[in-house]
Parts: structure tokens; sequence; C-alpha cells
């Protein structure tokens, strides 16, 4: 698989979202201030040694794409992550009502009151701290743009159709951005997908917009969410969640466990009309079932697989890690697939996180070594 300029074989990652170091997370100089020099010394220093240490967990467990850890304020994972982001949007207001989504209740929407505009740069400084620190791909992610739009609450746009476009240029400015910093890899998460959301003309030609002349390769992570790690809702098979465009509004049920193919059977045929080098997609947790419908879909593009369990506390074994890997094989060619976690390692304990990380990268290996000698 080709990330960047390099052909790797099962190439390894993390999704995003990694445990900061404890002297960083909830200090003072643990908020990141707006702008690029808006940093004095000492919180610059904190900063870059912060996104050090979480480099070096990365390097020394052997993964070939490094990313920041997702270094934002705060220390929820996405609620962080909204809020950093929304922060450095003009026309947002932070705190709205609460998320309806049931598993993320806990949250709160950020309100649309203004024409939405790129105040500063949102992760250039990450960026550049990153490309300085290792010489391996890079990656950085971002809430993905229908996420985004779905979960604010507009008081100002027509509809959230001129609302997605306005968030698809504000994402195109800042990923020609990156890029041009030397990112590799772009990702956006969009757990929407799962819940009945439609990939119709215009959220394609919406996506396609933000990604449009991007010179880095563009990853799409879909996952059923990692909350308080807890697993996201599905909706049930005799109330499927169908968006009504009068109120935007979603039916949702819990997710049963029996239900396998029914996740996914939407998502890969409708995906491939996006402009994106790989989708990524969790497996572990739930099992490779859900990639029957991949190739049903003749699916043409990068696949990366989530192997690592990061709703368990328990340290994944190589060995099972190869059975994932070997299972995903089943659908996708080993030249076009890509291993990383299900999701964000940030609710685990830092040494649990990074033994899962080698765990990952050490049952890459053996079946690297299966298929160098099967060839």
């Amino acid at each position: 698989m080709r990330i960047g300029d390099r052909e790797l074989t099962l190439p390894t990652m993390m999704v995003g979202n990694y445990p900061k170091p404890r002297w960083f997370a909830g200090q003072a100089w643990g908020t990141i201030p707006l702008g690029r020099y808006a940093h004095d010394s000492v919180s610059f220093e904190a900063f870059e040694d912060a996104i050090l240490a979480i480099v070096h967990d990365q390097e020394s467990a052997g993964l070939d794409v490094i990313g920041d850890g997702l270094m934002v304020s705060g220390d929820s994972p996405y609620a962080a992550k909204l809020y950093y982001i929304v922060d450095r949007i003009e026309g947002y207001a932070s705190y709205g009502p609460s998320i309806t989504l049931p598993t993320y209740s806990a949250l709160f929407a950020p309100i649309v009151q203004g024409k939405l505009v790129r105040r500063c740069p949102i992760y250039a400084e990450q960026a550049r701290v990153l490309r300085r620190l290792t010489d391996k791909p890079i990656k950085i992610s971002f809430p993905g743009l229908q996420a985004l739009a779905l979960g604010s609450v507009n008081r100002f746009y027509s509809d959230v159709r001129d609302l997605t476009f306005d968030l698809a240029r504000i994402y195109n400015e800042e990923f020609k951005e990156l890029a041009r910093a030397g990112v590799d890899v772009i990702q956006l998460d969009e757990f929407t997908w799962h819940y009945g959301v439609q990939l119709g003309d215009w959220e394609l030609e919406a996506f396609n917009a933000a990604v449009d002349g991007v010179d880095a390769d563009i990853h799409v992570h879909v996952c059923w969410g990692n909350y308080l790690g807890t697993s996201g809702f599905l909706p049930s098979e005799d109330e499927v969640g169908q968006p009504t465009r009068e109120g935007e509004e979603y039916v949702l049920a819990l997710r049963q466990r029996g239900a396998t193919t029914g996740r996914s059977g939407a998502i890969f045929p409708r995906a491939s009309g996006l402009t994106m080098t790989a989708l990524n997609y969790e497996i572990a947790h739930w099992g490779s079932e859900d990639l029957e419908p991949l190739g049903q879909a003749a699916w043409d593009k990068p696949f990366i697989a989530g192997v690592i369990d990061v709703k368990s506390v328990e340290i994944d074994q190589a060995d099972e890690v190869a059975d994932r890997i070997r299972a995903c094989l089943k659908f996708v060619p080993a030249e076009r697939l890509g291993l990383t976690t299900d999701c964000g390692l940030i609710n685990l304990p830092r040494r649990v996180a990074h033994a899962k990380l080698r765990a990952l990268v050490e049952g890459a290996k053996i079946v690297r070594a299966e298929l160098g000698a099967s060839r």
C-alpha cells in the first residue's frame, strides 16, 4: 500500500487520539492558544515535548505512520477535538444544547450563529512539530465533514447543505496548508455514516470540494465511536434511521451485537464515489464479517482495517492480531491493506495503549513473514 511517496506492505498506524503525558494534560500550559505564534516559550516547549513523547511511543512500537496523538486542548476524546476545531472557526459558539445521540448526550453541540470562516490555522503548529520529530510519513486527523455539519445547531444558514459547503471550503484551506507543511496523510473521522446518513449527490460533492487539490493522501475513518469506551448506536432492522430533510432527525435504536453486514452494507458502495485514498474501518471489536459487502461492492481502493480493540484494557496478543489480519485478507489483497486501531486509544492508560501498538506491529510482522514465504 502506498503512503505518501513510500510503498509499504501492511503499513501500521494508529487512528489518531492517544493518551497525553500526565504532566501535560490538565496543566495551564495544556491549553493550546489560537494562531501560530500565540505560544510563549514555556508553553511551546511543553507542547513540543508532549508531542515528542507521543512520537517516541509510536516509533518505539514500530509504527510506519506517525500521528501527533490529536494534540488539542482538553483531555476528553471527541469533545476536545470538536471544541478545539470550532474555537478556530469564526461564526461558531462552542456550547449549545446536548448532542441528541444517546452515547454522546453528555457533550454539547456547537451553535452556528454566523457565516463560517477560518480564524487561524488549526493544526499547522502540530504538523510543523511532528514533521521535525520523525522521518516517517505523518498523519493529522479531523472531525468528519458530515459529522461536524450534522452535529452543529444551525441558526444561520438556510439549510445544512450551505453550512456543509462552507465547512468544506474551510477544510480545503486548512488541508492545503498542512500538505505544504509536509503532512502525508489527512484523515476525516466520519462516524455519522452508520446512522443512516445518506451520501447523496451534494454530500459527495461537498466532501470532494473539501479535498480538491490537496497534495496529501486522504483517509476516511469510520467506526462505531469510542466515547468513554463505549460503542455508538445502530438503527434497528425494522426502524432504519433515514434522514428527514425537514428536521434532519434520525431514528436510532440500540445496536444489536448480532447484526453484522447491515452495519457496513450501505457504506462501502456509497463511499466509492468519494475522492479519497483509503477507507479505514473498525474490525477488531465486531469482527471481519462486516467486510463481506466490501467484496460484493468490488472495492478497488486501499482499505485500512482496525485490528486492535480499543474498548478493552486487555493487551491484544500478536497471534490474535495476525488472525484478524488474515481474516481481512479474504476480502482485501495485501497490496491494498493497511492496519490500524479500531479507534483512538485515549480512554486507555498510556502503558496499555503503547502495548497495544506493539501488538499491532508484531501481528503485522507475523503476516508479512507469511506473505513473503508464500511469494
